[in-house]
């Protein structure tokens, strides 16, 4: 049995039949639902994420490997940044998203939305004879989020590690955790990362179950409270970051889901799948439709995945990628729509009048190098 998930069980999560951890009413939970919950609108919080995996690159020629086949620069992952990136079709469409950590010099670990790490392998598997590198779905290693500065500050006390520099995409890797029970133990590496936030601060933490169980008590014992991925589906809605699914790929120009504003793509290195297509997007601007958030006035049901955005004569303008309920019961989502009215009303396909809310970061070019600047 997972660790991790045997821990979470105790402290009031339900383990459903896909393996997901939700927050439920606890059956002989050692503290009560409503302590865990009171603090979840403080943001003082940790959640499993079930809905992310983890690809891991090895090998001397893995950052060689990965540079011509991602939007990003390899050269940038140093075990302080773990900056977003896409992987492309060669019409520039994304066949993966993820965020890059660096855990070791020859050892970098891909977090990707669950379902996506395994067809990326695929792919990159065709490429690979011809370098030193191996490509692996880890079975070993969970991710766990955390919400609220106070609770990374906590973590990296924890770990007795740093703190986070507090640009949006810092990172710290750390090998021999001081929560090892014996020096005989194998060291144990884990890696926090912050991710681009809304409302509040907020890091994954990536690490063998085990270890992200020992953590996880750690930082119960802080004060942090439980709480699950939908709030953490929200906070993406909130900092603006749609992560490409398994039924969105092939789906959308990194440009249309504003990741040239997240630093997930780099206009200065070398050739990568798709490169030309997205340059081009960028330097003539022939981005059409783009990600926006949506919010609604009143509490509302959540639309489907998929579903349209119209305007007052019905006729379509985009569609929802992500929804979520805020504590108020109403709509916050994301939408890719078209550019060509930004003044024109929007609503769902069943009336519900939509309202354009302000994202955290300004619509334009950032450059990944210019992260620690």
């Amino acid at each position: 049995m997972n660790p991790l998930k045997t821990l979470m069980q105790d402290h009031g999560y339900q383990l459903g039949e896909d393996g997901r951890l939700t927050l439920g009413e606890p059956a002989e939970a050692s503290m009560p639902l409503a302590d865990m919950t009171k603090n979840v609108r403080t943001e003082n919080v940790l959640a499993p994420l079930n809905n992310f995996e983890v690809l891991e690159v090895c090998g001397k020629d893995g950052e060689r490997f990965l540079q011509g086949q991602t939007s990003q620069q390899l050269s940038l992952v140093d075990g302080e940044l773990a900056p977003l990136t896409t992987f492309c079709t060669p019409k520039g469409r994304i066949l993966a998203m993820a965020q890059l950590l660096r855990v070791s010099e020859e050892r970098l670990w891909l977090v990707m939305p669950a379902g996506t790490a395994e067809p990326l392998r695929a792919h990159l598997a065709k490429f690979a004879p011809f370098y030193k590198v191996t490509l692996e779905v880890s079975s070993e290693l969970s991710v766990l989020g955390l919400l609220g500065e106070q609770s990374l500050a906590a973590c990296a006390d924890a770990l007795a590690a740093p703190a986070l520099a507090e640009h949006d995409l810092a990172m710290r890797s750390v090998f021999q955790s001081p929560l090892q029970s014996s020096e005989d133990e194998e060291p144990q590496a884990c890696a926090l990362a912050r991710q681009p936030s809304g409302n509040a601060p907020r890091a994954i933490l990536v690490g063998p179950h085990a270890a992200l169980a020992d953590l996880a008590t750690a930082l119960f014992a802080r004060d942090v409270v439980a709480s699950d991925d939908t709030r953490w589906g929200l906070e993406d809605i909130r900092a603006g970051l749609q992560w490409v699914t398994s039924a969105q790929t092939d789906s959308w120009l990194p440009q249309m889901l504003n990741l040239e504003a997240l630093a997930a793509i780099s206009f200065k290195k070398g050739c990568y799948t798709g490169q030309e297509v997205v340059a081009r997007a960028h330097f003539r601007g022939q981005v059409k439709k783009r990600l926006q958030r949506l919010t609604t006035a009143q509490p509302a049901d959540l639309p489907a995945v998929g579903s349209k955005v119209t305007n007052p004569d019905g006729k379509s303008l985009g569609e929802v990628l992500q929804a979520a309920h805020d504590e108020q019961g109403r709509l916050e989502l994301l939408a890719v729509i078209s550019l060509r009215d930004e003044e024109i009303a929007l609503a769902l396909e069943d009336g519900t009048q939509l309202e354009r809310s302000a994202l955290p970061y300004a619509v334009e070019r950032r450059d990944p190098e210019q992260l620690k600047g």
